[in-house]
């Protein structure tokens, strides 16, 4: 489902980065977007001008990586997890687009379950996609039934 507008929060999510560190890029102009009551909105436009920049570039590639090392060198877990890195195939930028919304989507939608006795939260998640290979890289970290149950409705 595509959007018109994201929000920061979404942002974060697509990209793995804090919403702080997406507010410090929108004041130091990095990320150029609206404000509507109060809340920052993100055209695709917006969003891909301030991907583009080197210095986002780097900070996404560390964070993503750091998703991994930090789920391998964690010994100590209170719920089981799992850790899934998917090279997914697509034929073009708004077939990635699609699938990084769907993700997305999906994520939102398991953070507003009520708590019934399973952990919702926490997942973690990275989208790179390489336009040169048309090859989609997705990285989710989380309970492993919440995980399964994502990876299954989005790559169906």
């Amino acid at each position: 489902m595509r959007k018109d507008y994201y929000s920061i929060t979404d942002i974060a999510t697509m990209t793995g980065l804090s919403t702080r560190t997406i507010r410090t890029y929108i004041k130091n102009g990095l990320l150029s977007g609206a404000k509507k009551d109060g809340a920052w909105l993100f055209t695709e436009e917006d969003i891909g001008r301030c991907l583009n920049e080197q210095f986002v570039k780097e900070s996404i590639r560390i964070k993503s990586n750091s998703l991994v090392r930090d789920f391998v060198d964690i010994k100590e877990k209170s719920v089981n997890s799992v850790c899934s890195i998917f090279d997914y195939i697509v034929n073009s930028d708004e077939e990635a687009e699609l699938l990084c919304d769907k993700i997305i989507e999906q994520i939102n939608s398991k953070h507003k379950l009520p708590d019934k006795g399973q952990d919702h939260g926490d997942i973690k998640f990275s989208f790179k996609y390489d336009n040169n290979i048309n090859m989609a890289r997705i990285i989710l970290i989380g309970p492993t039934k919440l995980v399964m149950e994502m990876i299954n409705k989005c790559l169906e």
